[in-house]
């Protein structure tokens, strides 16, 4: 009798680790690795397009001319063809004003106001303003850890990144998903899963 308890004992432990295992701890690390992808991604590609500004003194003009022209293409209703040259000439500029052969773009920011050249330069000006400004996706994580329990249940433990990302959307944004009508989406998603033949 003893080691029948004992035996039901273990399976009820057993069965409290593996609902922790795939209700809780498999859940957060699913969320962890999707959103430091996220993450990463939304970094290069700001990286990309920015990170010439903080070398901007030790690049050499070909290097600067490339760098800029390629972030001139990435927003060019913001940024002139002229953008490549202004940045030349600023970093001549920056050579002859500073001591220190680098600088963050906050620091940048903050140069070009209290040396009032925002007239001067004013399309460097933008570029910086827009990179402190970008939303690189950080908080993304704290709503969708708040909705994950909701969603990814034991019901769902298998479901694959994509479709979960899919489910975290429409439950954080729940309040634009109430006002949107799905009439046309149901007839539509009816039409093609339909077996009915006509006869």
């Amino acid at each position: 009798m003893k080691k029948k308890h004992y035996y039901y004992q273990m399976l009820r432990i057993q069965d409290s680790r593996t609902k922790f295992r795939v209700n809780t701890y498999i859940e957060i690390v699913d969320r962890l690795t999707s959103e430091l992808k996220k993450r990463k991604i939304a970094y290069d590609e700001i990286n990309n397009n920015f990170g010439f500004l903080f070398n901007l003194t030790k690049l050499n003009s070909v290097e600067l001319t490339n760098c800029a022209d390629l972030l001139h293409k990435k927003y060019t209703n913001d940024l002139p063809s002229s953008f490549a040259n202004e940045c030349i000439h600023f970093k001549g500029y920056l050579i002859s004003k500073l001591k220190t052969e680098s600088m963050t773009i906050l620091e940048m920011q903050q140069f070009i106001i209290e040396n009032k050249v925002q007239e001067v330069f004013p399309y460097i000006e933008i570029a910086t303003r827009m990179f402190l400004s970008i939303p690189a996706s950080n908080c993304s994580a704290e709503g969708s850890f708040s909705a994950l329990k909701r969603i990814k249940n034991y019901l769902r433990s298998k479901l694959n990144e994509e479709l979960l990302n899919d489910y975290a959307i429409l439950h954080i944004e729940a309040e634009l998903v109430k006002t949107i009508e799905f009439d046309e989406v149901i007839d539509k998603f009816a039409s093609t899963k339909t077996r009915k033949k006509c006869i």
